[in-house]
C-alpha cells in the first residue's frame, strides 16, 4: 500500500524559555489544534475511502451519436466527436506544450492539483471577473473522464475531485495522463479529442500541425462553445486573445522563443466542420438535424457524448429520386443566383425526402429555407378560407381581366384610386367562372374577389392554421394581395400544408426526425408526434382537392399528371417570374417543387431550359419525374369525393360589362349593376368565430400580383 500523502507540518511559535504565553493565546491555539486534529483526520479517513477509478464516465468514451435513415439499420451520419485516439509519438510537442501554457503550466511539476489556481480561481470569481475553474488537467481528467464524479457543484464534489486526482498522480504517469486527456477534451465543432479536432477546424491530421494550429486548439479548451474562429464578433475577439496567452505561455515555460512567438499568425480555420464524413445532401440532412435537436432542447453536449441512436423519416432510395430528378433538370449547372429543390412530405408532416441543392454550387439549402414568394401555390389557403365562412366550391367569381378593387372589395373605376389586379397573360381575360376552374387556371382577379370575400383576416388565419409561419405572414396584414401569394414561404412550408388537404384537414408540423433513443435504451418524447389541430374537416378538404385534381387534369399543372393514380396540385410563378413552383400529392404524400432567382430579373436562359421559366412547365416536370418513381411503393389511393355542401355564392354579376371595372369602365361609371351577394348565414371556422362582412382592408397598391 502506498504512503498516504505528508501532511504539512505546523510550526507553533513558542517564546522563549522562561516566558509564558499569555492566557487567552493559549486558549486560541488549543481551540485552533483541537479542531484541526480531526478535521485532519476526517480529511484522511476520506482520502483513504476515495476509490482509483478505472472506468470512463457513461458518454465519455463512446462515439457520439448516429443518425440512421427510415429503415432504422442504415446509419446517414455520424453526430458528435469522431473519436479517434493517436498515439504517444503522433502528438506533436508543440500541441503538448500549448495545451500545457493554455490549462496546466505546472502539471510536470505538480501533483495533481494546484492549490494556488483554486484560490486565484476563487478570488476571480468573487471579484465578478471571468470564470475560471482553478482545475489542473489532472482534476478535468478526474471530473469529465472517470466513473465516479459529475459536474455538481458542490464542496463534496470538488474534494473528491481533488483525491482522485492526487490517486491519479501517484498510480499514473504524466505522460499516459496527459495522452488520455489530450484524446478525450472537447474542442467545440462537435469533436473530442486532438485528431478529431484538427480534422474538424484544420482539416488535416493532428501531427501535422503547426505551433499557431496548435495554440488555436488549446485555446479552444476553454470555452469550446463560446469562442468563434472567425469574424469580429466579441466571442472572435475573446479567441484571439486567448490563444495569443497560449503563445505567451510557451514562451515563460521556454517552449517558444519570443520571435519565434511575434512571428505567429492566428491561422484560418475550415468554415466546415470535417470532422464527420458526410457528402452530397448529408450536409443538409445534418443540418437540419441538428436544428431540429436544438428546438427540442437537446444541447449538443449530449449529443457529441450521449450515444444517441436518432431516427429519421428519410428514404433513401427517395433521396436517390430526389436527387435524380433535380439533376435531370440540370440544378447542378444553374447559375450561383439560382436556388431550387424538390421536398416531399408525409400526410403525418415526417420529410421523406428531400434535395436542397447541389453543394459544390452552393451550401444553401433551397427547401428548409424560404427561397421565393408562395406565388399561386398560396391560393388554396384563400379557398380553405372560403369554405371555412360556409361558402361552397361552386360559387362563382368573374375571370374578368383587370380589375381593380376599392379597399372594401367593391369594384372601381380602372381611372379611380385602388389595387389593380391582371390575370396573367397565358389566361387573359374570362368571363364568369366558379371556383374550380378559378383555381385550376390560376385566375388572379377571381381569388382577389375571393379573398374579400373570405375576409383578409380569414386567409390569414387559414394559412397560419396550416403551418405558414406569422413572420412569413405579418407584413401583409390587411393586404388583399395575399392572395397571390406575396410572403416568403420555404418548399417544406408548403408541402406541409398541402399535406393536410391529404390527410382530412388535419395540420402537421414538418420534421425529419421520427424517433430518439438516448444511450439507455429511453425514448426521448417528440412534440410533433402528437397529433395536429383538425383545421379543415373532411369536406372541405375533398372540395379543395377536387379543385386542385381539376389543376393537373385541365389546368395548369397538367405536365405533372401521373400516368396511374390521381394527383392534386398548384402552380406558381411570382411577380416577373422570378420564382416558379409546383405543389402537389396523391393520397399518402405531399412534394413541393421550388426554383428562385436569389437576383432582381426572372428565371430565363438556365441550362437546358431556353426561355422563361414558370410554374406550369420545370417545377411541374420536376414532380412528375420525382412522383412517378416513388409512387410504386405507394398502393393506388383514391380521394374523397366532395358533396359540394355549402352557400353557392355569385360574386361574378358585378364584374359584367358596365359594372364598373374592367375594358370599357371610365370616369363617371356609376355602381355596379350587380351587387354582390349577401353574406350568407354560415359556420365559423374550427374554434374561430366567423369574420363578420363585409371586410375593410388596405389592399397592396400599384401593379398587378403575381401571375399564375
Amino acid at each position: 500500500m502506498r504512503a498516504l500523502p505528508r501532511l504539512p507540518r505546523v510550526r507553533v511559535p513558542f517564546p522563549p524559555s522562561g516566558r509564558r504565553l499569555p492566557r487567552a493565546v493559549r486558549l486560541v491555539l488549543v481551540i485552533i489544534l483541537t479542531a484541526a486534529v480531526p478535521a485532519a483526520t476526517a480529511i484522511t479517513v476520506a482520502y483513504i475511502r476515495t476509490p482509483l477509478p478505472t472506468r470512463p464516465q457513461e458518454g465519455a468514451a463512446d462515439e457520439g451519436s448516429t443518425v440512421y435513415f427510415a429503415d432504422g439499420r442504415t446509419p446517414i451520419f455520424r453526430l458528435g466527436a469522431n473519436r479517434e485516439v493517436v498515439r504517444h509519438d503522433q502528438i506533436p510537442d508543440r500541441l503538448r506544450w500549448a495545451v500545457l501554457a493554455a490549462e496546466d503550466r505546472g502539471f510536470y511539476g505538480g501533483h495533481g492539483v494546484s492549490p494556488v489556481g483554486m484560490a486565484r480561481a476563487l478570488v476571480k470569481n468573487a471579484a465578478g471577473g471571468e470564470a475560471q475553474g482553478g482545475s489542473t488537467i489532472t482534476q478535468q481528467l478526474a471530473r469529465n473522464y472517470f466513473e465516479g464524479l459529475n459536474q455538481d457543484k458542490t464542496a463534496s464534489r470538488k474534494f473528491k475531485e481533488i483525491f482522485v486526482a492526487l490517486k491519479l498522480d501517484r498510480d499514473r504517469a504524466k505522460d499516459e495522463i496527459l495522452d488520455l486527456y489530450l484524446n478525450t477534451v472537447y474542442f467545440g465543432r462537435q469533436t473530442s479529442g486532438v485528431q478529431a479536432a484538427a480534422r474538424a477546424f484544420f482539416d488535416k491530421d493532428v501531427w501535422h500541425l503547426d505551433v499557431a494550429e496548435s495554440a488555436l486548439l488549446a485555446a479552444m479548451i476553454q470555452r469550446p462553445t463560446y469562442f468563434r474562429t472567425q469574424g469580429e464578433d466579441a466571442p472572435a475577439r475573446a479567441l484571439r486573445a486567448r490563444w495569443r496567452y497560449v503563445l505567451d505561455g510557451m514562451v515563460t515555460m521556454g517552449r517558444l522563443s519570443p520571435a519565434d512567438a511575434r512571428r505567429q499568425r492566428f491561422p484560418r480555420t475550415e468554415r466546415e466542420w470535417r470532422g464527420v464524413a458526410v457528402s452530397g445532401q448529408g450536409v443538409m440532412v445534418r443540418q437540419r438535424v441538428l436544428e431540429e435537436l436544438d428546438r427540442l432542447g437537446i444541447p449538443m453536449e449530449r449529443v457529441i457524448n450521449g450515444r444517441l441512436k436518432i431516427y429519421t423519416g428519410l428514404e433513401e432510395r427517395w433521396m436517390e429520386y430526389a436527387e435524380q430528378a433535380m439533376r435531370r433538370a440540370g440544378e447542378p449547372r444553374w447559375p450561383a443566383r439560382v436556388r431550387g429543390g424538390l421536398v416531399a412530405v408525409d400526410r403525418d408532416g415526417t420529410v421523406r425526402a428531400f434535395y436542397g441543392g447541389d453543394p459544390g454550387r452552393s451550401q444553401y439549402d433551397a427547401v428548409f429555407n424560404p427561397v421565393a414568394q408562395a406565388a399561386s401555390t398560396f391560393k388554396p389557403y384563400v379557398l380553405a378560407a372560403a369554405l371555412r365562412r360556409g361558402y361552397s366550391l361552386r360559387s362563382k367569381v368573374s375571370g374578368r381581366s383587370p380589375q381593380k378593387f376599392a379597399p372594401d372589395g367593391t369594384l372601381t373605376p380602372m381611372t379611380a384610386p385602388g389595387y389593380l389586379v391582371a390575370n396573367d397573360e397565358k389566361i387573359g381575360s374570362l368571363g364568369t367562372v366558379d371556383l374550380v376552374e378559378a383555381t385550376a387556371e390560376s385566375v388572379n382577379t377571381g381569388f382577389v374577389k375571393l379573398a374579400f370575400e373570405a375576409g383578409i383576416p380569414g386567409v390569414l388565419d387559414a394559412a397560419r392554421d396550416l403551418g405558414v409561419p406569422d413572420e412569413a405572414l405579418r407584413p401583409f396584414q390587411g393586404q388583399a394581395g395575399i392572395a397571390l401569394g406575396l410572403p416568403d414561404v420555404s418548399a417544406v412550408t408548403q408541402a406541409a400544408g398541402y399535406a393536410a388537404f391529404a390527410n382530412g384537414g388535419r395540420a402537421v408540423t414538418p420534421h425529419v426526425i421520427t424517433k430518439i433513443v438516448d444511450g439507455r435504451g429511453r425514448t426521448v418524447p417528440l412534440p410533433w408526434n402528437e397529433p395536429g389541430e383538425q383545421v379543415l374537416d373532411r369536406e372541405e378538404t375533398a372540395q379543395i382537392t377536387y379543385a386542385l385534381r381539376a389543376t393537373v387534369t385541365a389546368g395548369t399543372g397538367r405536365r405533372a399528371a401521373l400516368p396511374d393514380r390521381p394527383a392534386a396540385g398548384k402552380t406558381g410563378t411570382s411577380d416577373n417570374h422570378r420564382a416558379a413552383w409546383f405543389v402537389g400529392y396523391v393520397p399518402r404524400l405531399s412534394a413541393a417543387v421550388v426554383i428562385g432567382n436569389s437576383a432582381a430579373g426572372p428565371l430565363k436562359g438556365l441550362p437546358g431550359h431556353p426561355g422563361t421559366v414558370s410554374g406550369d412547365g420545370l417545377p411541374a416536370t420536376v414532380w412528375r419525374s420525382f412522383m412517378e418513381k416513388v409512387t410504386r411503393d405507394l398502393p393506388p389511393e383514391s380521394f374523397p369525393a366532395p358533396a359540394f355542401a355549402g352557400v353557392t355564392a355569385d360574386w361574378a354579376a358585378e364584374a359584367a360589362p358596365g359594372g364598373g371595372s374592367g375594358p370599357g369602365a371610365g370616369p363617371g361609371t356609376g355602381p355596379a349593376t350587380g351587387a354582390p351577394t349577401a353574406a350568407p348565414s354560415v359556420k365559423p371556422p374550427t374554434g374561430k368565430p366567423a369574420t363578420p362582412k363585409p371586410v375593410t382592408s388596405v389592399p397592396v397598391p400599384g401593379k398587378p400580383g403575381p401571375p399564375r
